[in-house]
């Protein structure tokens, strides 16, 4: 029915196609063949009338994901705010939900290209309310706040392309159960290697920490994009009983207390963003190791600023962790020499990875101290994956 309605034109503006048990590829009735199978069919019936094509995306959602190798919490709300307490049920935070796979495919996302921004179910209906002009009431505020509306998956400056749709092969045969079976020997799964081509994103985050009064810490939030970014912090050594979570447009903070007298958190972000940090109590004073670290992003580097609040000289080695092989580890790895009581700022560049980062900052004689930093360094223009 619906390439009927494509041949002789009488699409409608916006179509839901739900298949059937059998292509859904849903294990207990069906197979990964015959969802590829639909579609190609789908995909096949636009590009068969380019004139149809020109003017149409098709969206591939999935439901679910069954939970398989996904490292990336979902964001959560953090304060209580009214925006954020629409995203309670029975005084409980629920968010969004567990990540699951998408596909668009349209004359203006042709080329391989990832999105990267954060995104729900929400979003489709968003990007309708952009095609159709009709509000959709039941999004909250935080929602929108926290994804994006799919448009930043498209680049509607290029041009009508049309695709390169293969003809499939013959479905295999099949008849009762799909079971597949776990190999007998076990392994951890491999990431695809390789890079694909990513779309620019509105996020730009970073985060420090610096001693706050009566012994706790204090962590700077920043974002220099044009959308919200969500920060969570997961406490490691007390800080906090639960992560915290919070949502910054241009500026944050954390007061973080310090029980135990040694710190260790992990502060994440959209778009591969993590900060570690771990020390030893410190004070705004700054006897003993004394190791400061303020970061700053500009353009294509990060900009770090090494303090030394001691009372003797300390030297900061900073360490690629990641992006580089052994050789370049080696030849890129940077020792400074601060005296007490002053600081220098080292810049590190990463246009050699395309905006990406992986470094690691300690200190000889503040050996608690160590700060770990990860992410990538938007620049407006499109990148490529992590």
């Amino acid at each position: 029915t619906f390439a009927e309605d494509v041949a002789e034109g009488r699409l409608a503006k916006v179509s839901y196609l739900v298949p059937s048990a059998l292509d859904s590829e849903h294990p207990s009735v069906s197979s990964p063949v015959h969802s590829a199978t639909i579609v190609y069919k789908v995909l096949d019936a636009l590009a068969s009338h380019p004139e149809v094509w020109r003017r149409t995306a098709v969206f591939i959602n999935y439901d679910e994901n069954d939970g398989f190798f996904d490292h990336v919490p979902p964001p959560v709300p953090g304060g209580d705010s009214p925006a954020e307490r629409e995203e309670r049920w029975e005084g409980r935070p629920t968010g969004l939900g567990a990540r699951v796979p998408m596909l668009v495919v349209s004359p203006w996302t042709v080329g391989g290209y990832v999105c990267s921004e954060v995104f729900d179910h929400t979003s489709v209906v968003r990007f309708l309310e952009k095609w159709t002009g009709v509000k959709e009431p039941n999004i909250g505020a935080w929602r929108r706040k926290v994804t994006g509306d799919l448009t930043g998956a498209f680049d509607f400056r290029r041009g009508h392309r049309q695709p390169e749709v293969e003809q499939p092969g013959a479905i295999p045969g099949f008849s009762g159960r799909w079971s597949p079976q776990p190999p007998a020997q076990q392994s951890m799964p491999e990431q695809e290697p390789g890079t694909r081509r990513a779309r620019p994103l509105p996020y730009q985050p970073d985060a420090d920490v610096r001693p706050g009064d009566d012994g706790t810490l204090t962590v700077r939030l920043r974002n220099g994009g044009s959308s919200s970014a969500h920060f969570a912090l997961y406490p490691y050594a007390g800080e906090f009983a639960v992560p915290q979570h919070q949502d910054v447009t241009r500026t944050g903070t954390w007061t973080v207390p310090v029980p135990r007298g040694t710190y260790d958190f992990t502060i994440t972000g959209p778009n591969g963003f993590r900060r570690e940090f771990a020390g030893g109590a410190e004070s705004k004073g700054g006897k003993g190791g004394g190791a400061r670290l303020a970061s700053a992003i500009t353009r294509r580097e990060i900009h770090l600023t090494l303090a030394n609040r001691g009372d003797a000289s300390l030297v900061f080695t900073v360490t690629p962790l990641g992006y580089v092989d052994e050789a370049d580890i080696r030849r890129r790895t940077r020792t400074v020499r601060v005296k007490a009581g002053s600081s220098r700022t080292v810049a590190w560049h990463t246009a050699d990875e395309h905006g990406w980062y992986d470094v690691e900052v300690t200190a000889d004689r503040d050996t608690a101290f160590r700060r770990r930093l990860m992410g990538h360094i938007e620049n407006g223009r499109a990148s490529v994956s992590g």
